[in-house]
């Protein structure tokens, strides 16, 4: 399992506290109010919408740090620099445009939860807050109508996550209030068998659409054990099994027993096991967000040569194919092709191609593409020295925005004296 860097921790964090926010109000919507009398339950109304709104803070806050660290990932610069330069990230990358209208959505909802009178409205800004962050992931990046099939299957993931993970700590919330007055017994009994029917619902959507997610992102069942990438996701089902074990006791076990006080403090101590491990299912979300997996692999517009050496690099702005061919030591020439995760081109001013020894033992080489007509970027005379792995970096300059940064290692072979 790969170490947590800056950048899966921020995606955990984030989606943690937009889950939160969602299924706060998720909670309060289609369980707490309509099992309230008329004009009881404010004091716990205010409770849960305060816990709202702090998640919501919670989310506008980690957004800012996600978009902060994929702009810092964009431009290979530290995090501490991009705080300066995040905003041509925010102007000209498609992640940007998406964080803009999930603010939008955050602050709206932040009103719209001051006005009980719109719990509906207020469900409906929830989930596009949460909806959203599938147009960030893999799913938003699959081309085709495969890639509609797959970003409608992480949605509803997403919304289902929401509604049942995210709706645990204001059901622990209600359990402890319940706890502390036991007059609130009723309400406890009827508020935990409508948050067990919406549970039930999330965890067979959760079940639908990760398997659509798995079919679409894992290569075989084999990768769930083979890469790196369905080892986590396999981490990531173990905590969602154990979290569907707890709910099934206490569907079974304790909610029959309401609203008996022992039950209500049973499920109160599970509902803060559930939601540990939902944290560190979350926590793995945000790994495996920056990960490339088995199944998402992108077909080369041209095919390298067999003599080529050839390298994709794949980012969240922009990807590249470089190929350098031939590619020995000698004498060379590399063809740069720049796109999206969406198979769109990518538009660019300028492209500078920088190869350097990953040991350090000879020069770096520097030399500006030219562009072609068909799209690509080309260098025709390249000298390499010497046989071994070299660092490919590439600069690139686009139309509107802060030059991108990308690099990759790439093996480049022995050749004989008469290549030179």
């Amino acid at each position: 399992m790969p170490v947590i860097d800056l950048l899966a921790l921020g995606r955990g964090v984030h989606f943690a506290a937009t889950l939160l926010a969602a299924g706060t109000v998720s909670f309060i919507v289609l369980v707490a109010a309509p099992c309230l009398p008329a004009g009881d339950g404010t004091a716990l109304l205010r409770r849960l919408t305060l816990l709202g709104w702090a998640s919501l803070a919670g989310t506008v806050l980690t957004g800012l740090v996600w978009l902060v660290l994929v702009a810092a990932n964009i431009q290979d610069i530290p995090p501490a620099e991009a705080w300066l330069g995040f905003w041509p990230v925010v102007t000209g990358t498609r992640f940007g445009e998406i964080a803009g209208l999930r603010l939008g959505f955050a602050l709206a909802l932040g009103v719209l939860m001051a006005l009980p009178r719109y719990r509906a409205v207020q469900l409906a800004a929830a989930a596009g807050l949460t909806g959203l962050i599938a147009f960030t992931g893999h799913a938003g990046a699959t081309p085709g109508a495969a890639g509609y099939f797959h970003l409608a299957a992480d949605l509803l993931h997403l919304l289902a996550a929401a509604a049942w993970l995210g709706g645990l700590p204001a059901f622990v919330l209600m359990l402890a209030a319940a706890n502390a007055n036991p007059a609130d017994g009723a309400f406890a009994a009827a508020a935990t068998a409508r948050f067990s029917v919406l549970g039930i619902v999330s965890v067979g959507a959760l079940l639908v659409s990760g398997l659509i997610n798995s079919w679409e992102l894992l290569g075989g069942p084999a990768d769930l054990l083979a890469t790196a990438y369905g080892r986590v996701l396999s981490y990531k089902v173990g905590l969602f099994a154990a979290m569907v074990a707890v709910a099934a006791v206490n569907r079974f076990r304790l909610t029959p027993r309401l609203p008996a006080a022992p039950a209500i403090r049973a499920l109160c101590r599970n509902g803060l096991l559930e939601t540990a491990l939902g944290l560190g299912v979350l926590m793995l979300v945000g790994i495996l967000g920056t990960m490339i997996p088995g199944g998402h692999v992108h077909t080369n517009v041209a095919a390298p040569l067999t003599e080529a050496a050839f390298v994709h690099i794949h980012t969240e702005a922009v990807m590249a194919d470089v190929a350098i061919d031939p590619g020995h030591a000698g004498k060379s020439a590399a063809t740069i092709r720049l796109w999206r995760e969406d198979s769109s081109g990518y538009f660019a001013r300028s492209v500078i191609l920088v190869l350097e020894p990953r040991d350090g033992g000879s020069p770096a080489i520097e030399r500006k593409g030219a562009s072609t007509p068909d799209g690509t970027w080309r260098i025709d005379t390249i000298n390499i020295p010497r046989a071994g792995v070299w660092i490919v970096r590439l600069t690139i300059t686009p139309d509107s925005g802060v030059p991108v940064v990308l690099d990759a290692p790439i093996v480049i072979t022995q050749c004989s004296n008469e290549c030179w």
